[in-house]
């Protein structure tokens, strides 16, 4: 396959410098939440028993390979620190009247729920909620001795599918549950599963023997151990890496990620990182695995998880923060494994959102710094240079590292490739890990690592880092969405439709991350781009959608399903369109491709992803229609820059 070239467009922005968190002064409630009732207080207590060897081996390793050109570059998932646990159904569910509820001050009532995993560094408590007064709140608090105390959060984010508690430190968690005066507990709380955590924050050390989990090769550097010179040229990316957990299906990992500016410095908490740290296909957590949009309803991030002091190796030495309330997807890319989240609570005083250069990077020799959190210890930092561009077997393309200093391990995905700008004296975000097989063994350094290219993920992420940049050809974001009680995905480009959808208009829709750009303005598009019209499929014929950017097709359609599809806009986008005999796009544009799956009614799916194309065809079977032949049909093409 063709590889993949960015063409830089008139209006892009390539950079944006950094800048440093400077939060709102917090209330006391802010900075030191607390439970209402004491630690002691009488509680419906769950005892899970021991762990068992089956659930204990979701920490074995899983790698998959993805082939590359040149040879084979080993994909690193996230790294597992937690397994999942089931409590069962006669502990788990718990009628909210039954509990001991205490008056606190102000008249309201509060009542704790207790949850212990013999042996858990730490936990995360999964919870759904029903039928529960909408004022009911839920505070939680682990049971080390430092373990802070995290909300109120509103318990209607448990009630349409489960909530994953904060990371809650040793092996047991409180859930402190609370009504305001006058109102009278009622519902259901259930606790259907626990992720039984093996490392946590506050000592890197591991709850039992499970291997190395926690200890970086003896090859890596603490940033702390930097020269005097990098620590300040560095400083502003030290500080926006952080160390992040999340939770799929109970089965808890660890990555690493960069907060980034945007070019208005609006100090909104965009996070960069890897699509596979969200997206696991190495993880064994079968059919029921988590959306990439609720797994990152999931994350936790750890700031400053780093010595101050050279050779100070210790985690409960260090003044690390933990920032809990996940985030909210905004974009990722398959191919080229890319992700950009939203954290919903904003960092600590003292973060920087970090500078980023989204200039193609493709020359060897460019000297270049990783910063990241190996085995999910305290952050390194490792440096080397660049050798260009790796390719791979679906097109896609990523910058290649070879390391002179440290390497990078499991825990490392997702973590920045920073180079630095000697006019500004400060490093830009080129990129995040996706992958390679450095390692601090003898035998592996010098080998490759490959990280994604912000070139690439720049123009899907324009409207959220550099929104005040000029848009001549109309450009704009096509959004897939994916409602799982129908297998059904939904795109659109209209802006109020995406609002909607994002605010929860519709329950059920979430993002799946996934987009690809078009057009809004025919007179300023290029030549040929056409109309895309979309029909609605009534319910007896499917409840979906159909999209076609053929208006013979269009024409057809509108006649041939008179009785049972509407036409709802003969122009929702424009875009271009493929070679009708071969199939093949524009110089750069993309290739879209459909599939019809007809199990349950008539269903479409609309993607840019060759990965993703891949696997439908591979695991779901579905028909793909288009121009050209199978497996490169396409039906539209969309630009690229």
């Amino acid at each position: 396959m063709t590889l993949l070239t960015i063409a830089i467009s008139a209006r892009a922005q390539l950079s944006v410098p950094p800048a440093t968190f400077r939060p709102a002064t917090p209330t006391k409630a802010q900075v030191e939440p607390a439970l209402l009732l004491p630690t002691d207080a009488a509680a419906r207590s769950i005892l899970l028993s021991t762990p068992t060897s089956s659930e204990r081996a979701a920490l074995a390793p899983k790698v998959a390979t993805r082939t590359s050109k040149d040879g084979i570059v080993p994909k690193r998932g996230r790294l597992i620190i937690g397994f999942a646990r089931e409590v069962p159904a006669a502990q788990g569910s718990v009628n909210l009247s039954d509990l001991a509820w205490a008056q606190v001050e102000g008249g309201a009532l509060a009542a704790h729920i207790s949850l212990t995993s013999s042996g858990a560094a730490a936990i995360r408590i999964g919870l759904v909620v029903t039928s529960a007064p909408a004022t009911l709140e839920m505070r939680f608090k682990g049971s080390s001795g430092t373990a802070q105390v995290f909300g109120p959060y509103p318990a209607e984010l448990a009630h349409e599918s489960i909530y994953w508690s904060p990371v809650l430190e040793g092996e047991t968690g409180t859930i402190e549950l609370t009504l305001p005066a006058g109102v009278s507990p009622a519902g259901m709380v259930s606790l259907p599963m626990i992720s039984h955590l093996v490392v946590a924050g506050n000592a890197l050390r591991q709850a039992d023997p499970l291997g190395e989990i926690g200890r970086a090769g003896a090859c890596e550097v603490d940033v702390a151990c930097m020269s005097t010179t990098l620590k300040q040229q560095a400083a502003s990316a030290v500080n926006a890496v952080a160390r992040m957990v999340l939770t799929d299906h109970g089965q808890t990992g660890l990555c690493s990620g960069t907060l980034v500016n945007d070019s208005t410095t609006s100090s909104t908490p965009y996070f960069f990182t890897a699509n596979h740290c969200l997206d696991n296909d190495d993880t064994d957590v079968g059919a029921s695995k988590a959306q990439p949009a609720a797994v990152a309803a999931t994350i936790n991030t750890y700031w400053f998880f780093q010595t101050s002091v050279c050779g100070q190796d210790t985690a409960n030495k260090v003044n690390f923060v933990l920032v809990a309330g996940g985030a909210k997807l905004l974009g990722r890319g398959v191919d080229f494994d890319w992700t950009l989240v939203r954290l919903n609570n904003a960092p600590p005083a003292g973060a920087t959102f970090a500078a980023w250069n989204a200039s193609p990077l493709s020359e060897a020799g460019t000297a270049a710094a990783g910063i990241h959190h190996p085995e999910g210890d305290l952050k390194k930092i490792s440096q080397g240079t660049t050798q260009g561009f790796q390719t791979f077997d679906d097109g896609s393309s990523y910058i290649a590292m070879q390391w002179t200093q440290g390497a990078t391990e499991p825990g490392s995905s997702g973590s920045g490739l920073f180079t630095y700008n000697p006019n500004q004296n400060y490093y830009e975000l080129r990129g995040a890990l996706y992958g390679g097989n450095s390692a601090c063994d003898a035998r592996q350094q010098g080998a490759t690592d490959v990280y994604s290219r912000l070139d690439v993920a720049l123009p899907m992420l324009r409207q959220y880092l550099t929104p005040n940049a000029a848009n001549p050809t109309k450009e704009t974001l096509v959004v897939e969405y994916y409602y799982a009680g129908y297998d059904d995905y939904f795109i659109t480009a209209n802006q109020a439709e995406i609002q909607a959808l994002d605010n929860g208009a519709f329950p059920g829709w979430q993002r799946t991350g996934l987009t690809f750009l078009a057009y809004s303005d025919p007179s300023v598009a290029p030549a040929g781009a056409s109309p895309v019209c979309r029909f609605y499929v009534l319910p007896q014929a499917g409840d979906s959608h159909f999209y076609s950017a053929d208006p013979a097709e269009c024409a057809a359609t509108a006649i041939r399903f008179a009785r049972t599809w509407v036409e709802e806009s003969p122009a929702l986008f424009y875009i271009q369109l493929p070679d009708p005999a071969t199939g093949a796009c524009p110089p750069n544009t993309r290739a879209i491709f459909r599939f019809l799956n007809n199990v349950n009614g008539l269903h479409h799916r609309y993607t840019a992803e060759v990965d993703v194309r891949d696997s439908i065809i591979q695991d779901r079977g579905w028909t793909q229609e288009g121009y050209g032949n199978p497996p490169s049909q396409t039906v539209m093409c969309s630009p690229i820059s």
